[in-house]
């Protein structure tokens, strides 16, 4: 089988993210099974490619967030040309490679029009969803759609938000892309873009899986007077929850139970919300408790988690399926987190982990009581979750999952005359 993967980011990258990641770990995994792989992807490249299957870095990113102009100037500026390329890259690589299937990882940041004309092309087009992109209009419609939060900028793009949005509907646009075969991350993920008709009637599950080679470690059993090292890491954003933690540590630390514990926030999020949390850490009396500090490449990642023995997921979102919570299960710590979205096919309350009610102070404050009182759950706990994760979330199980699907949809549609 030959398959061609269209992403908007590929390794070396510093951009991507977690996805990213999970992108190169199956076309690898695919590779390695004697597949025919390759990517077509953004000219973003930070070092030489090491990759045995060959890599097209042809695209641009649609809007490009990254950039110093501003996306309503991507917009007005050579949009349509740059469209055109993206069309003209994907043609070329078909025509190079010659794929059986074409396999879209993650939409975001992928011309629509490319997209529009790679479902139309007689080749099977298969995407993977890591978050609910087809509930989104494309791009740009997207960004002329939403309200700037400053006054000013919002009257200042006002009137070229009309402008933007005539342009967009002259060109018939954004266009209706089917989604008729995909992969969800989880299957909350699946059943809610299915409940709003989004997607094809096959979709499957594939879980972003972990690499166990990378995330492994003994679950830990605190000493009674050893401190609890607590982590919480990713954006630092209002909608992870992160003030919850605080105003819950505060309660414990008003009631004088916060002993023996300490709090890392890892990761970056705006000014304002940074400031506000500093802001309960000196409310609260926190200062010797929590330390903030900035985020650090993946490969950094077991070495900070293995100098921690909980992680904190107060997500106050559907999180689609979180990397970080299997990441931490499978080296070893125990999490403590909410279950919106996808969490709860991985985080079960007494079995693999500690749950709470999103946004409840009172209902972490009372997990965290259970633990600090508690070492031996800390390590029963996370041996349960991490056999959870090593069991039903490897990246095995993903990569064999995506490969039947995929030869599935090459055998269905190559029996069709085009």
């Amino acid at each position: 089988m030959r398959v061609l993967f269209i992403t908007a980011y590929f390794p070396p990258c510093q951009y991507g993210w977690g996805y990213m990641r999970i992108c190169e770990q199956v076309a690898d995994g695919l590779a390695a099974r004697g597949h025919d792989v390759a990517v077509l992807t953004s000219t973003y490249q930070d070092g030489p490619e090491t990759k045995p299957y060959p890599v097209y870095r042809l695209l641009t990113v649609e809007p490009d967030w990254l950039l110093p102009e501003s996306p309503a100037r991507q917009f007005f500026f050579g949009r349509r040309e740059r469209e055109k390329t993206a069309v003209s890259s994907l043609h070329q690589t078909i025509a190079t490679f010659n794929p059986d299937v074409l396999f879209i990882w993650d939409a975001f940041g992928l011309s629509e029009v490319m997209l529009h004309q790679a479902e139309n092309q007689p080749i099977p087009v298969a995407y993977y969803f890591a978050n609910y992109h087809p509930e989104f209009p494309g791009g740009y419609a997207q960004y002329w759609s939403s309200e700037n939060s400053q006054p000013l900028m919002k009257l200042a793009k006002l009137p070229l938000a009309l402008l933007a949005k005539a342009l967009l509907t002259a060109e018939g646009k954004p266009l209706k892309l089917t989604y008729e075969h995909t992969i969800s991350v989880s299957d909350y993920v699946r059943q809610r873009l299915l409940g709003q008709k989004l997607i094809g009637p096959d979709a499957i599950v594939a879980p972003n899986a972990v690499d166990l080679t990378m995330f492994n470690g003994t679950p830990r059993q605190p000493a009674p007077d050893a401190p609890l090292r607590c982590l919480l890491a990713g954006r630092v954003a209002p909608e992870k929850g992160i003030h919850t933690v605080l105003h819950a540590m505060g309660q414990l630390h008003e009631k004088g139970q916060l002993r023996d514990m300490s709090l890392t926030v890892l990761g970056s999020g705006t000014a304002e919300y940074k400031e506000h949390l500093k802001q309960l850490v000196v409310r609260y009396g926190l200062e010797s408790f929590t330390n903030f500090a900035a985020p650090v490449p993946i490969e950094a990642m077991p070495t900070v988690l293995a100098e921690h023995d909980l992680l904190l997921l107060p997500s106050e979102w559907d999180e689609p399926l979180s990397c970080s919570m299997l990441e931490a299960m499978s080296a070893g710590l125990l999490v403590i987190g909410t279950t919106r979205g996808g969490s709860g096919e991985a985080l079960f309350h007494g079995k693999t982990g500690l749950t709470f009610a999103d946004g409840n102070p009172a209902a972490l404050a009372e997990q965290l009581l259970a633990v600090i009182e508690n070492r031996e759950l800390v390590a029963q706990l996370a041996r349960a979750g991490q056999a959870e994760v090593h069991a039903h979330f490897n990246m095995d199980v993903s990569v064999a999952r995506i490969e039947t699907y995929l030869q599935e949809l090459v055998g269905l549609k190559t029996a069709v005359p085009r």
